[in-house]
């Protein structure tokens, strides 16, 4: 793919500032092809979608979590296709930001030489070189440092060409050539769940830009590059798992497909960042298995706020 990783990193940066957090603002900006082959670029902000800040408030944590969506993430769920695409970020991102790349199919990230000395890096730089350094090792990203007036960049991490990363048990990506309702969706959730049976597990149905359906459908793993037996813990904050919700949502958005906001099943309570980045997908509604289940009472604490706000239908 033929870019200017100099202007990309320019178009986040110009937009840094129109971010409403107080402390961190964080822009990034990713370039790719859409489905069609035509090369594309958008650049976001981190930001609160509008729902959470006009009923909750922008200093409300929402479970564990807070109700900002990440300038990456962000730039992951509105691209028309991730696959194959380059990110270019106004500062060191985030496990979380990371796992979702690699499930999305992000190729490249660029970071600007400044970011590695603000806010994220200084508080949370250990997260980067122990955690999310890794996780684009495995799941094939290369990383580098740009310097934007200097017209140069520096190999962090330089993934060598051909390499394909291990994805022990990826998501489902099936045709439906049914037509669409409650019912049919009813019949996919059951048959769904005697494949995935007590693990965890999201699905969705999604269209592209022709038109065509897929049932899209994934359980709590580890990210790509990582098995059951390389799964590595993590820390307090963050691990190498990816929950199903995001794994839906990422893998819809690595394709080019839009998730149907009627027909989107979880088997247990999303996770407190799941149920954010859910928000900030702009889906509104959400069937769930088991609301007495989560992976931990904040995902269980969030669901509730968001419910009891008008935020989120389930």
């Amino acid at each position: 793919m033929t870019f200017d990783p100099y202007a990309l990193m320019q178009s986040a940066v110009d937009i840094v500032q129109q971010s409403e957090h107080p402390t961190n603002k964080v822009a990034a900006s990713l370039a790719g092809k859409d489905a069609g082959g035509r090369a594309f670029s958008i650049a976001r902000t981190n930001y609160w979608p509008e729902d959470i800040k006009k009923k909750l408030g922008m200093e409300t944590r929402i479970g564990s979590s807070s109700g900002t969506i990440h300038a990456e993430t962000a730039c992951l769920l509105q691209s028309p296709l991730t696959n194959g695409a380059a990110l270019f970020v106004t500062d060191v991102p985030c496990p979380n930001c990371v796992k979702n790349m690699a499930e999305a199919g992000i190729k490249a990230m660029y970071i600007d030489h400044k970011g590695f000395a603000k806010d994220f890096a200084l508080r949370r730089g250990g997260h980067f070189d122990n955690m999310a350094l890794r996780i684009c090792e495995k799941a094939g990203i290369s990383i580098f440092k740009i310097y934007r007036k200097d017209k140069r960049t520096e190999d962090i991490l330089k993934i060598p060409e051909g390499f394909s990363p291990v994805i022990e048990k990826p998501a489902r990506i099936v045709p439906l050539h049914e037509k669409i309702g409650e019912d049919m969706f009813l019949k996919i959730v059951t048959r769904e769940q005697q494949i995935y049976k007590t693990h965890p597990f999201a699905i969705a149905i999604a269209a592209s830009a022709l038109g065509a359906h897929f049932i899209i459908s994934a359980e709590a793993h580890p990210c790509p590059g990582y098995t059951a037996q390389t799964v590595e813990k993590g820390d307090e904050k963050y691990s190498t798992i990816l929950q199903p919700v995001n794994r839906v949502m990422m893998m819809a958005a690595r394709y080019g497909l839009k998730i149907e906001p009627e027909f989107f099943f979880a088997s247990r309570v999303p996770t407190a960042r799941e149920l954010v980045d859910l928000v900030g997908a702009k889906l509104t509604r959400i069937q769930i298995g088991d609301v007495t289940k989560a992976r931990d009472n904040d995902g269980l604490t969030a669901f509730a706020q968001l419910k009891n706000a008008g935020i989120l239908e389930a």
